[in-house]
């Protein structure tokens, strides 16, 4: 019942969607298909969606719903959905939810309608239509090939430079790879008497023509916000090059700060390099390379590090999952020969280190963000100084002053904090926190960085 309430006080999800009432038959077919294409959820009907208020269903029309519900899913999804479909009660309200598991036969579509028109999949709180990349995906997914693991029967083994992957996987191991260890780590299969060298292989050795979105895109803005470069670089190549030559640019960029050490002063970054190295590592091997157009964004700021990769997380994970050390490898064979030139040390740490050097180094804790199609990772080295805005206007008071103040403690707590949600913890109304969030923002106190929906707040002093 706690855990419910829990949810519910979270609001709307990847994993979550309210109803107040019965919704349509064609926002039921959406989102259990998109539930089913993607990591599962449940639907809650008897809650507000836009409040996340509990308003609760008669009892007495639980068993219609139920069934009604269940037909709805069997007459109008394919392959075949079976829910878990069961009430509840909590806060002396009857809630009823529709749980659907991650399917095993995707992609899932609506019966009558082509994989173009058809399949839906989740992103953050809603239901988007699939595009051919994302659908080619979840056949993937459904035969458990990773996107890294697809052979390209075009090019041929002569199409990867082997010499060079063999030396360079010699500098961080000593060791030199056999044309058998190509075949086990996935970076060429054989096909008859032919070999064909996999996706991940030409990304791995930098094919230029495989390589086109492949690339770590590098930016030192001025500032804390996006408005003006001091540098920028784009790395393509191999991609351990590419994260070599990224921790180069964040080498020149960051920060130090000098610690006097008996007669001897010893520099320091403000951010370890080793949680720098983890996150980049993390954007590469995990991003989607299967979504074009799009590269890793690795932006410094004055204040924090910024590193966004294209991909929301894979199957079922949710960022608590990551945290806690649960890994879904999306790349196999990029992700092997990263272990083997121990780029990697144990899959699932990853993001639990970054966390631990951070506080090592009494950094705020660092930010895990899945917003849209992309992954972010915020870093950030410089702590916020709440500090109340000296005005000279007669009519401003005291309740103002601290009601900024708050609302900077909540943004700071919870950067995607949304409107409603400051209300509730100001006790005031929504328009009253959009009145402060404007007079905010034009005294240069917070920004709004991306989009009303799937942006978040930024301190900006």
């Amino acid at each position: 019942m706690k855990n419910l309430l829990n949810i519910i006080l979270k609001g709307e999800s990847k994993t979550i969607e309210f109803k107040e009432s019965m919704p349509s038959s064609d926002k039921i077919s959406k989102t259990v298909i998109a539930f089913s294409n993607t990591a599962g959820g449940k639907i809650l009907i008897g809650v507000q969606n836009k409040t996340g208020k509990i308003v609760g269903i008669n009892s007495s029309i639980i068993p219609d719903y139920s069934d009604k519900i269940a037909n709805i899913i069997h007459d109008t999804c394919f392959p075949n959905i079976i829910p878990d479909i069961y009430s509840t009660f909590t806060k002396e309200k009857n809630i009823l939810i529709i749980e659907i598991y991650p399917g095993s036969m995707k992609p899932y579509r609506i019966k009558g309608k082509t994989r173009k028109n058809g399949v839906y999949i989740r992103v953050g709180a809603t239901n988007r239509l699939a595009d051919e990349e994302m659908v080619q995906e979840l056949e993937r997914q459904r035969v458990n090939i990773t996107f890294d693991e697809i052979v390209e029967y075009n090019e041929n083994e002569k199409s990867i430079n082997l010499e060079k992957l063999s030396s360079d996987y010699n500098i961080y191991t000593d060791k030199n790879l056999s044309f058998n260890d190509y075949i086990t780590m996935g970076i060429l299969k054989k096909e008859g008497r032919n070999y064909y060298p996999t996706l991940g292989g030409l990304l791995l050795a930098g094919n230029e023509q495989y390589n086109e979105f492949a690339r770590i895109k590098c930016a030192r803005f001025k500032g804390n916000l996006m408005n003006e470069f001091i540098d920028q670089k784009e790395f393509s190549g191999p991609l351990y090059e590419q994260v070599n030559n990224a921790m180069n640019f964040a080498k020149m960029y960051i920060a130090k700060r000098g610690k006097v050490k008996g007669l001897q002063r010893v520099d320091t970054y403000v951010v370890p390099l080793e949680a720098i190295r983890e996150a980049i590592i993390n954007a590469v091997v995990h991003r989607d390379y299967n979504i074009t157009g799009s590269d890793i964004k690795f932006a410094i700021f004055d204040n924090r590090i910024e590193l966004t990769s294209p991909g929301i997380l894979p199957k079922a994970l949710e960022i608590e999952d990551i945290i806690e050390g649960r890994s879904e490898i999306r790349n196999r064979v990029i992700a092997r020969f990263f272990k083997g030139i121990k780029f990697i040390e144990q899959w699932g740490i990853g993001i639990r280190k970054i966390i631990n050097l951070c506080e090592k180094a009494k950094l705020k804790t660092p930010q895990f963000i899945e917003s849209g199609m992309f992954f972010k990772v915020i870093i950030y080295f410089q702590k916020v100084k709440i500090e109340k805005q000296k005005t000279t206007s007669k009519t401003t008071s005291k309740t103002t002053s601290k009601t900024t103040s708050k609302i900077i403690k909540l943004i700071n707590a919870n950067p995607q904090i949304t409107a409603f949600e400051l209300a509730k913890e100001l006790n005031i109304t929504e328009e009253g926190v959009r009145y402060y969030l404007k007079k905010m923002k034009k005294q240069n106190l917070v920004a709004r960085i991306g989009s009303s929906k799937s942006g978040y707040w930024q301190i900006v002093k």
